[in-house]
């Protein structure tokens, strides 16, 4: 009976010193960062005293991220986006925070040569949220092109 007792001792140690599996979630988990293939990227439009700030996390087609309008003498807002990139547009879902009130509004961006362009149009609320009545149709002129920055992370 001793001799299981030494057995059972010996195969758990041997396991125990294996350690953690070079592919484990737990290792993958508490790897370095740039290690990790996170997939978020960071944009910014800057003009004067105006600044908009995008993060984004694509997961296929899957985007989530957080987007920030910092106007001067107009009410700043901060929230997250979540949706979808189709083609070579980025449709998502804003939940902001402006003065202390949230609010939510379907944001578009196209992508450009240089990041992210975002467009407006002619809206209608659906659900309670205001959404663009067409995508094919919306104006991208209005110059507010988010270019790649450094996340911080």
């Amino acid at each position: 009976m001793k001799g299981h007792y030494t057995l059972f001792f010996v195969a758990l140690l041997l396991v125990a010193c294996n350690g953690v599996k070079k592919d484990s979630p737990i290792e993958e988990a508490f790897s370095p960062e740039s290690e990790r293939d996170l997939n978020i990227n960071c944009f910014q439009y800057v003009n004067d005293q105006d600044t908009i700030k995008l993060s984004t996390e694509i997961d296929g087609t899957s985007v989530t991220g957080t987007l920030d309008y910092l106007f001067y003498e107009k009410d700043k807002t901060f929230g997250t986006i979540q949706g979808e990139v189709r083609d070579n547009l980025l449709i998502a879902e804003y939940n902001y925070l402006a003065e202390g009130d949230s609010s939510t509004r379907q944001v578009v961006f196209k992508k450009t040569t240089e990041g992210w362009e975002e467009g407006f149009g002619e809206m209608k609320v659906v659900d309670g949220v205001p959404v663009q009545v067409n995508l094919d149709s919306l104006d991208y002129s209005n110059s507010y092109e988010l270019s790649p920055v450094p996340c911080d992370l």
